[in-house]
């Protein structure tokens, strides 16, 4: 009889853990899908042509690395680099895209894996087909998450 009452307690004080722990599961699960749509924001503003709208995805202090290069703030990467450069665009889409998030308290660690095609428009029209990887580093600014830090490269595709 004292082992069935001592399992009968185990199983009681058990289940309010395991409510706990999926709880948490759902609330990391959550948080992650919250930063991801950044992300996803950010690659469909490009493959639209159209980054005038993006600012609200990095915070104000936002340094962007591409290539190997510090391109600077999010707003002179914008002006300088991306904004001028999809201009010359006729089509940029992303295949076999994927986010996978980490999270450091009030920190999101995200990495981006994909392949990319761009159309070239004008008479130097060619095809660039990239496989590409990003690295992005978000903070949760009063529950919106922005880019602090994003990190992008590329090279020819590879099997």
């Amino acid at each position: 009889m004292k082992t069935l009452c001592t399992l009968i307690i185990f199983i009681l004080l058990s289940f309010p853990l395991e409510a706990q722990d999926e709880h948490h599961d759902h609330e990391e699960l959550t948080i992650k899908m919250s930063v991801e749509k950044v992300l996803k924001d950010y690659k469909n503003a490009l493959e639209s042509l159209d980054v005038s709208d993006t600012q609200h995805l990095f915070s104000e202090d936002a340094t962007i690395f591409e290539n190997g290069k510090f391109e600077g703030s999010y707003q002179d990467y914008l002006d300088n680099h991306i904004g001028p450069e999809l201009g010359h665009f006729k089509k940029f889409t992303f295949n076999d895209y994927e986010v996978h998030t980490r999270l450091e308290g009030e920190i999101a660690i995200s990495f981006e894996t994909y392949t990319y095609k761009i159309i070239l428009n004008g008479e130097n029209s060619r095809i660039v087909e990239r496989q590409g990887t990003a690295t992005s580093v978000l903070k949760n600014f009063d529950g919106n998450w922005k880019i602090i830090q994003n990190h992008g490269s590329s090279r020819e595709i590879r099997n």
